[in-house]
């Protein structure tokens, strides 16, 4: 009932379209409709005890030869931490290519994946350029993708500028529909091309993360077609890490925090916590610290919602920046500078490991997991990323987002460790592994025992 009712949309809101604005959105979609794809790929997740791989589709946009552009969100599909895997971009028509994951802008929330192979002839890739100047009430179009099933597999939506937000960051905001369309072409009532569709919250950009819709109603995001420039012209790279850190867990200054500290400004962050051995510590920065300026601006942040934007003007600056801060500690006005550094790598940065042999997947443990299972500084292991079904080690009883430590008594603080151990136990054919790891908080032994030639 519900695809009906779309299609039905679709139809007679295409015939209105058209009436009012002349022929010029049907005669865009022609123009970019086969940029469009569908980016089918394989992830892992956890239902209950048991972890299983199922399929995932999203919408791409091609921006080049053989460079797709999508929404970033896809990455953090995966409820085990996994990367989603095989991908495989569908054209329209029916064409497929398979393709490489090649990196994530955190800021935007934008993902690239590279062809391994050049899209098909008569593939028109998205050009980015000057972004047109659009007011609130102007009309706007987007191409989303229909249900697999049906062919062709784009649809064309109309809507138009509802809101321009001016504070904490310019933005424009539209009542486009987002089921379906986010990362599509986002293009004027003259065919003008304005960017890509985002959305407002945890599948946007980071400025915007905080800011969801109202129940059902989601809030499509204009991500302008300057800003893709670029990211289009340079796509991040997985592994090459280009945002610079502070190192700290911040919460924002809001007006009762302001009049309880008699501070009279109500912008700013407060401190919670600062990263041992991180710019914020070398810089002098401590838990409790309140933060009001840097280099002479104040910072913009009167609500929880306006961290994120905070985050992301630290992390956009180059690594090595020095910066003047000014902040109050214990009633007194101080200032200090800091050097920023090379954040720490991100989970798809994380060095991993895979045993054929034990159908085990591992990888490093970055910040984010001794932030995630509350680690001490001084722990030291590996994350199970995968067990493969029937595997030895899942019929041993490891589990995804296992913390392995130990094998054997030896010390497991890398891929490297624990691929070391693994091929000495397949070459001396060992018949049982003990694996010291820590689950939900608690440590326990696990015993693998390897089958070799059938028997156990």
């Amino acid at each position: 009932m519900r695809l009906r009712s779309t299609l039905c949309w679709v139809t007679l809101g295409l015939g209105a379209w058209t009436a009012a604005a002349g022929a010029s959105p049907r005669q865009a979609f022609e123009r970019y409709r086969n940029a469009v794809v569908a980016v089918n790929f394989i992830v892992e997740t956890r239902l209950m005890r048991e972890v299983r791989e199922v399929s995932g589709r999203e919408l791409g946009v091609v921006v080049g030869p053989d460079l797709v552009m999508l929404n970033g969100s896809l990455v953090d599909v995966s409820t085990t931490g996994a990367q989603p895997h095989s991908f495989r971009v569908r054209f329209e028509g029916g064409s497929e290519r398979a393709a490489t994951y090649v990196g994530r802008d955190e800021f935007m929330n934008i993902a690239f994946l590279r062809l391994d192979e050049p899209a098909p002839p008569g593939i028109r890739p998205l050009r980015f350029e000057r972004s047109p100047k659009l007011r609130v009430g102007d009309p706007v179009y987007t191409i989303g993708l229909l249900p697999e099933t049906l062919e062709p597999m784009v649809r064309l939506e109309g809507g138009q500028i509802i809101a321009a937000v001016q504070h904490p960051k310019a933005f424009l905001i539209t009542d486009l529909p987002t089921e379906g369309t986010i990362g599509g072409p986002v293009f004027t009532a003259n065919g003008t091309l304005a960017g890509v569709l985002s959305s407002m919250g945890e599948d946007g950009p980071s400025f915007a993360s905080g800011y969801g819709g109202d129940g059902d109603l989601a809030y499509g995001l204009l991500l302008d077609a300057e800003s893709l420039v670029p990211l289009v012209e340079n796509p991040p790279v997985q592994g090459e890490n280009r945002r610079a850190w502070l190192g700290i867990t911040l919460q924002a200054l809001d007006r009762d925090k302001a009049e309880y500290w008699k501070l009279g400004e109500a912008t700013g962050i407060i401190v919670n916590s600062v990263v041992p051995g991180s710019p914020a510590e070398r810089g002098g920065l401590r838990e409790g610290d309140i933060v009001l300026a840097i280099n002479g601006q104040r910072i913009p942040v009167s609500e929880e919602e306006h961290v994120p934007l905070f985050v992301e003007q630290i992390g956009s600056r180059p690594v090595g920046s020095r910066l003047d801060f000014e902040f109050v500690r214990d009633g007194k006005r101080l200032e200090t500078n800091v050097e920023l550094s090379a954040a720490p790598k991100s989970r798809l940065d994380a060095e991993t490991y895979r045993s054929p042999e034990f159908e085990l997947t591992v990888r490093e443990l970055v910040f984010q997991d001794y932030r995630a299972f509350d680690l001490k500084p001084e722990f030291r292991g590996v994350l199970v990323n995968r067990v493969e079904e029937g595997g030895w080690a899942g019929v041993g009883g490891l589990e995804s987002g296992d913390l392995i430590q130990k094998v054997d008594e030896r010390g497991i603080a890398r891929p490297s460790d624990l691929k070391e151990v693994l091929e000495e136990a397949v070459t001396q054919r060992k018949r049982k592994l003990v694996f010291f790891v820590e689950r939900g908080g608690r440590t326990q032994f696990i015993t693998v025992q390897p089958n070799w030639n059938g028997q156990s």
